[in-house]
């Protein structure tokens, strides 16, 4: 059957720089238990008869002597220890975890006087025998932060000897400068121990363990604080099929092997989606006749898809495209449901869908969400140089590109600093990436930060069907280079950029998707002598009470006006409909516009120009 979750470019091998990126050696899937108070109340006796879900084991700290706490350089500001506040430079000494009672508590300074781990909080007590217990799950409450290290729940089956992880919080970005968060008070994980107790489940240890995890001692030990309560092992379900990814993709088989994920297309781009999935048997027994079901939704169900079905044994996984694709019909917010279903009914109900959304619009192409999780202002071994970084994308229809909107952070010292939008073009003949304009530079204004900036080629960028494109956001360095904002995960290989004197495009490690958008029209093809506008570009404040756009037409055409935020939300529409030869003015109000930056496109017939101003009152 044909995998649909791994990715490979075709085109071209391009050398990688991690830009402050984690790359972590164990990715463990988790699952969220949405309601863990339930579990207080359920039967904890070995020889009941349990349910999913009922606890064999579970300590609350309630007892510190059966926690035994190690490590080489663990002292009184690096260790762990039990109790009933947080603890740590990052948390205080005051607050709770959100839990009742005495807690475990990690706390590594900062800065740091170890150099080594890792830190362990081993469980001295009997864990009951697993065995033939129907897919165990490890779970634990917890509170904190993870900078770039290792908080994880180990296991072992031989006294101690080997430790094979449980649990582990990897799939957690960490807490940087360029995104993340703490965890929630109190969070829940729960993982499948299935495979990491299979050596002997008779004989169980546990511990809590922490250690340091790349880029050197300087950034490795410290972090935050790891608070852990309620850690149990509940019985798991007969069948429980846990979605672990999904995907849409466009464009499989052009440039990427499986395609890529573009959460806005323009009209003139559409094309046929792909929607794949990829999940994991949690359960105890072997699911037969799985398969996974898409459904897209656009003001009611507009598309339902399925896949072929496979069998998945416990612990084991899988990933499967549906047999069909889907060709969105126009403009608007599409809502799309992964959900697995087989023989055998899945009665573990919090992990069964996933759900994302994309947009098809007017003129705007774009790889990200739109919800920053992050930012970037350079790469290793480049810092205070040139940078241009930005997205892959394929182009399915010949088109132009008029414009980038480039996301900027709320750093205050992007004010004043230049930046530009370039666009190169993959050549197949010449095996490389090929120039094709840049924007003029634009200096970043007060006013333009933590949103978006529209920045204009003087001529449009021509695009074909079949085209490999990169659209860039540049800055030219300095002691404090320009923050762009970037969004979810995506793929690697397919978040690029240029440093000075880079014949060949670097790759990043781990990317997020950069929020720098193609806006696919023709931004000169009305004359300036055309239209005389009231409201001009870059003008610092066209209001008083009210401001007039006056414009005349040498033949009838139909015109009309419209006004979006710096998101790219419209705000405003004026439609003055077909009009003759002549002078006209449009009249606007001040209360329609609140502070801030705008965008207003003017079209007379076919041809259209946009606008920028700022709006203070």
């Amino acid at each position: 059957m044909r995998k649909v979750y791994l990715l490979s470019l075709s085109v071209f091998a391009a050398g990688v720089l991690n830009a402050q990126t984690t790359n972590t050696s164990e990715q463990v899937k988790q699952e969220l238990n949405t309601n863990p108070e339930s579990f207080q109340s359920r039967p904890q006796q070995l020889g009941a008869d349990r349910a999913p879900d009922d606890i064999i084991w579970q300590d609350q700290f309630e007892v510190s002597a059966d926690w035994v706490a190690g490590g080489a350089q663990a002292d009184a500001n690096n260790n762990w220890s039990i109790g009933s506040t947080v603890n740590g430079w990052a948390f205080g000494t005051t607050g709770n975890m959100g839990t009742t009672g005495d807690f475990a508590r990690l706390t590594v300074e900062n800065p740091s006087t170890i150099t080594m781990g890792p830190l362990t909080l081993e469980y001295q007590g009997t864990i009951p025998d697993l065995t033939g217990i129907p897919a165990p799950h490890l779970e634990w409450e917890q509170y904190g932060a993870r900078f770039i290290t290792k908080q994880e729940i180990q296991v072992s089956t031989d006294n101690g000897n080997t430790w094979i992880t449980a649990g582990s919080n990897a799939d957690i970005a960490p807490l940087t400068s360029g995104g993340g968060s703490a965890y929630g008070q109190p969070e829940t994980r729960r993982f499948n121990i299935t495979n990491a107790i299979a050596g002997d489940p008779s004989n169980v240890m546990i511990r809590l363990f922490w250690d340091g995890d790349q880029n050197g001692p300087d950034m490795n030990y410290i972090d935050y604080g790891w608070f852990v309560d309620n850690v149990r092992i509940v019985e798991g379900h007969g069948y429980d099929s846990d979605v672990q990814e999904a995907y849409f993709r466009s464009g499989v088989n052009v440039s990427y092997e499986f395609g890529l994920e573009y959460y806005q297309v323009p009209t003139s781009q559409i094309t046929a989606i792909d929607f794949a999935a990829e999940t994991i048997n949690q359960g105890g027994f072997t699911h037969t006749g799985v398969y996974l079901q898409a459904d897209v939704d656009n003001g009611g169900n507009v598309f339902s898809g399925t896949s072929a079905t496979v069998d998945i044994a416990p612990s084991a996984s899988d990933s499967v495209g549906t047999t069909t694709q889907f060709t969105p019909s126009g403009t608007g917010t599409y809502d799309i449901t992964w959900e697995f279903f087989g023989d055998n009914a899945d009665t573990y109900s919090a992990n069964d869908q996933l759900t994302d959304q994309f947009q098809v619009t007017d003129y705007t192409y774009a790889r990200d969400n739109g919800v920053q999780t992050g930012s970037i202002g350079n790469v290793t071994s480049n810092t205070g140089s040139p940078m241009l970084i930005g997205n892959a994308m394929d182009i399915f229809a010949d088109g132009v590109i008029g414009a980038l909107d480039i996301k900027i952070t709320d750093d205050a010292t992007n004010a004043g600093q230049l930046i530009y939008g370039q666009v190169v073009k993959y050549d197949a003949g010449l095996d490389q990436w090929v120039y094709q304009d840049q924007t003029a530079d634009y200096e970043i204004q007060n006013s333009d930060l933590n949103g978006f900036i529209r920045v204009v080629f003087n001529n449009p960028v021509q695009v074909f069907a079949g085209d490999l494109i990169i659209v860039l956001a540049g800055h030219y360095g300095g002691s404090d280079e320009v923050r762009f904002g970037y969004a979810q995960t995506t793929d690697e290989q397919t978040v690029l950029g240029y440093t000075a004197g880079s014949a060949d495009p670097f790759s990043l490690i781990e990317p997020g998707a950069m929020m720098v958008r193609a806006d696919m029209r023709d931004f000169t093809s009305i004359s300036e002598e055309a239209t005389n506008f009231a409201i001009g570009q870059n003008v610092p404040n066209p209001f008083g009470a009210n401001s007039i756009i006056t414009y005349s037409l040498e033949e009838a055409a139909n015109v009309s006006v419209k006004f979006v935020d710096a998101a790219g939300k419209e705000v405003k529409a004026i439609n003055q409909g077909t009009q003759t030869a002549g002078s006209y003015t449009i009249n606007l109000d001040a209360k329609d516009f609140a502070e801030g930056v705008y965008f207003y496109t003017f079209t007379i017939g076919e041809k259209q120009v946009t606008k920028r101003m700022v709006v203070t009152k």
